[in-house]
């Protein structure tokens, strides 16, 4: 088996872990991220790293090579972070040099989406699929392709798998990235509580308002959904137009790229039917039989272990691209 090095770089949290393409983690540690500094944290990573080997009783210069699963934006093609949006003291970071020239091992530098959908696919529900698409539907929506066996990355800004930011309204709702409209802006559970936030403030007595006592600043996904479960009538409205964005969204996925699976993150399995069933049902309105017959539409099968498997996968796939 092939042990590799994998590095999750997190706004909170920064994972390391040691492991195999059977999918046995030999060791893994996290360290707080939290307005850290790199100089602090890049030799913490060394030192971790090689802890960990030798604990798995493992050399670092037997290792192939690791792998980083980084947030964007970033300078991808040379690994270095460039301006995380959780992170202010990590400018310009060449993170990747850095740990290479540390381990003296090879290394690649991945989309933090793009390392999930690598995840699933050597460790979860992506297993032995030609041709998926990983979504992350949390705080915000983002999306890993593998087409033709064959993780896909784009062009020279290496941004494919922006899915979240597909325009699904004509100057529509704002966006964060800074464009109206996107996918993101109607379903990603930020906008969606801030959108909340907005709406409600001024409504003490809304159900929402009264499960969180009142704390407008508390609204979140969280809270909606219990408003839902108790049919409050805000609530199933907006979940009502959550589901048909997301199944807009589908639909046009499904028409482009012709896929085997959809693989849904945290919402999908955090919620359940509750979050898919409307989505299916709404689903034909926007994408032919064939093709959306032919795509099974699953939730993640890693849930929140995906982290511990992300810079592994990418590892392995350096490997497999090598």
């Amino acid at each position: 088996m092939t042990t590799v090095i994998g590095f999750d770089i997190g706004g909170t949290k920064l994972g390391i872990g040691v492991g195999d393409e059977s999918g046995k983690i030999f060791g893994m540690t996290k360290i707080d991220n939290v307005n850290t500094d790199p100089n602090d944290i890049l030799p913490l990573m060394v030192s971790e790293a090689r802890r960990l080997c030798a604990e798995a009783g493992v050399k670092v210069s037997e290792c192939p090579a690791f792998g980083i699963s980084a947030p964007f934006p970033a300078d991808a093609l040379r690994g270095i972070m460039t301006e995380p949006p959780n992170n202010p003291k990590w400018r310009n970071v060449p993170i990747l040099s850095y740990l290479q020239n540390e381990l003296k091992i090879p290394g690649c530098f991945e989309n933090d989406a793009n390392c999930g959908a690598l995840a699933e696919w050597f460790f979860g529900a992506g297993r032995n699929c030609r041709d998926f698409i990983y979504l992350t539907m949390s705080t915000g929506i983002g999306g890993g392709l593998v087409c033709a066996n064959q993780l896909v990355r784009g062009g020279k800004a290496l941004s494919a798998g922006e899915l979240g930011h597909i325009c699904l309204q004509l100057d529509g709702r704002q966006c964060n990235c800074g464009q109206k409209g996107c996918y993101e802006a109607y379903c990603g559970g930020r906008a969606l509580a801030l959108r909340m936030q907005a709406e409600l403030k001024d409504k003490p007595d809304s159900m929402i308002m009264q499960l969180v006592n009142g704390d407008v600043e508390k609204i979140d996904m969280i809270a909606l959904e219990k408003a839902v479960r108790a049919n409050d009538p805000y609530a199933l409205a907006l979940w009502d137009e959550m589901a048909l964005r997301n199944a807009q969204a589908f639909g046009l996925f499904i028409n482009a790229f012709n896929p085997e699976k959809l693989i849904l993150g945290t919402m999908a399995w955090a919620i359940g039917d509750l979050f898919t069933d409307p989505i299916l049902k709404n689903l034909p309105r926007f994408c032919w039989d064939e093709p959306r017959e032919a795509c099974q539409i699953v939730s993640s099968e890693l849930r929140r272990n995906i982290g511990a498997y992300a810079g592994i996968a990418a590892a392995l796939n350096y490997l497999k691209e090598h």
